[in-house]
């Protein structure tokens, strides 16, 4: 090598107490890796997790608990023997359901009867008052027919 060019020193790690009284912008600032271990142990973190994790499955069993003793009885005895968590849930969603149609159509009851419309009938009945109805209209209307373009008046014995 050329004696003129001087050996560069050795690399060393500088450490905080060489920056101390330097003015460096905080970009330069190296921030500590994710991957770099912490002061704490996996164990102190565990712990923690571990009671958070436990205080959330007693809250979903104990909700689990309150909907199945909310459940009617006739939904309960359709299933043989203990209740598993899955099978509380699908009752409960069946019997929210069942609840929701019942109450919509009492609703439309109710919305039926303020508007005046047919009283709180069977299907049947209200069927058979519309038919009923129909036919009258419909006999009026040939009866006029008849009286006007055919001459025929309502006391002749063809009507």
């Amino acid at each position: 090598m050329d004696e003129g060019i001087s050996r560069l020193p050795e690399r060393q790690l500088l450490e905080h107490r060489d920056f101390i009284g330097l003015d460096y912008p905080a970009l330069y600032m190296c921030k500590p890796k994710r991957g770099v271990k912490r002061d704490e142990s996996k164990e102190t973190y565990k712990l923690p997790h571990r009671l958070i994790e436990k205080k959330r499955r007693d809250r979903i069993n104990e909700c689990i608990a309150q909907l199945k003793d909310l459940l009617p009885e006739h939904l309960k005895l359709t299933t043989l023997g203990h209740l598993e968590k899955a099978v509380v849930l699908e009752l409960t969603l069946k019997h929210l359901k069942a609840l929701t149609a019942l109450t919509e159509q009492q609703h439309q009851k109710i919305i039926a009867l303020q508007n005046g419309e047919r009283s709180m009938k069977s299907p049947v009945q209200a069927d058979l008052d519309a038919f009923h109805s129909g036919f009258q209209t419909c006999a009026k209307e040939v009866l006029q027919y008849l009286s006007r373009f055919e001459s025929w008046t309502p006391r002749e014995q063809r009507c």
